[in-house]
């Protein structure tokens, strides 16, 4: 349990208040009546105050689920899917409690697999864009990170690649390499001028060559990244639907069987395309968001994934999937650099 210093809509002697009383409960172990007792306030009082610290944030519940109550359905999981890791995280009450808890397991296992004088290939997404607030400890590491794919003015640092990948490279006191192109040309042809621009050729280059991609695993719903950053129109990933996308990685879609969808965007795609992430040694996917679990059962069937963080809910799903769809996809080890 964390108490927060959140301002919340709150005159500061409430905001206060409604900490000291958290604080004595949740960090200082002291039950409601000794609190009452010290403040001078009834137990139903103290417990009313509680419950609104929770309501206005100051108090944020995180469960930890013990290790042994998902071992055995990660290691089913990545034996499954030919994986060399899965991390379960607990399933947490909200959204946003379930990214940071599934960002916070994703940097701990970036701690332990990013390599001084590596490259490490930075994705797109909500849940990549967490990962940097939960590194605050990291170990100074001489790499360098490199976006995968462009970006859009149209989306803040939360989802952005070149500040995720600024944002990884501060914390690690490593290097940032940047890609100042869009995510999605508005043609092929368009994509391929910018392709042969030499800034943009040299740094995907640069993002080809690392041994490590960290990616975010989207769906196919109307507000996905690629739709806030404007690569899409809500009329159009509506189509990706009707030909059976239920996610990407990177901009390349996939059905549940982990397919390409034919006729898809991947043509206008500015960043590494699927065979690329196929060459890179390790591509670490994050996925948090409830009713993610097809996305991230096709994309475990691309083959592109090496290790997955998601919550034990979507990797439960995932486990009790159709697994007669489709044959799993290996990753080739004869892949092209």
């Amino acid at each position: 349990m964390s108490i927060e210093s959140k301002v919340p809509a709150l005159a500061p002697h409430d905001v206060e208040l409604l900490t000291r009383v958290a604080s004595l409960y949740y960090l200082e172990d002291a039950t409601q009546v000794e609190i009452a007792s010290l403040l001078g306030f009834s137990r139903p009082k103290v417990a009313r105050l509680l419950q609104r610290a929770r309501a206005e944030g100051i108090v944020e519940i995180t469960i930890r689920t013990h290790p042994a109550l998902s071992l055995r359905l990660e290691s089913e999981l990545a034996e499954r899917f030919g994986l060399a890791r899965v991390v379960l995280v607990a399933d947490q009450q909200g959204e946003q409690a379930q990214r940071t808890a599934v960002a916070r397991a994703a940097a701990e296992l970036l701690v332990r697999t990013v390599r001084a004088g590596g490259g490490v290939a930075v994705g797109m997404g909500r849940n990549v864009g967490a990962i940097p607030e939960q590194l605050a400890n990291a170990p100074t590491r001489e790499c360098v990170f490199v976006s995968a794919i462009g970006g859009s003015p149209q989306v803040g640092a939360a989802v952005n690649p070149n500040d995720i990948c600024r944002r990884l490279a501060e914390r690690f006191g490593g290097r940032a390499e940047t890609l100042y192109a869009p995510a999605y040309a508005e043609s092929s042809e368009s994509r391929e001028a910018l392709l042969r621009h030499g800034d943009i050729r040299h740094t995907l280059e640069r993002a080809r060559a690392a041994d490590l991609a960290v990616v975010g695993i989207g769906d196919a719903r109307d507000d996905s990244a690629v739709v806030q950053m404007g690569c899409f129109s809500p009329a159009e990933m509506a189509r990706m639907r009707r030909a059976g996308a239920v996610g990407d990685i990177l901009g390349f879609f996939f059905d549940i069987d982990g397919a390409a969808i034919g006729g898809s965007v991947g043509d206008r795609v500015v960043g590494l395309a699927a065979e690329h992430l196929r060459a890179i040694p390790k591509v670490l996917a994050v996925a948090s968001e409830p009713g993610k679990a097809r996305a991230v059962l096709g994309a475990l069937r691309t083959g592109l994934v090496d290790l997955l963080v998601t919550s034990v809910e979507i990797g439960r799903e995932v486990s009790g999937g159709d697994e007669s769809a489709a044959p799993i996809r290996k990753r080739g080890a004869s892949a092209e650099r």
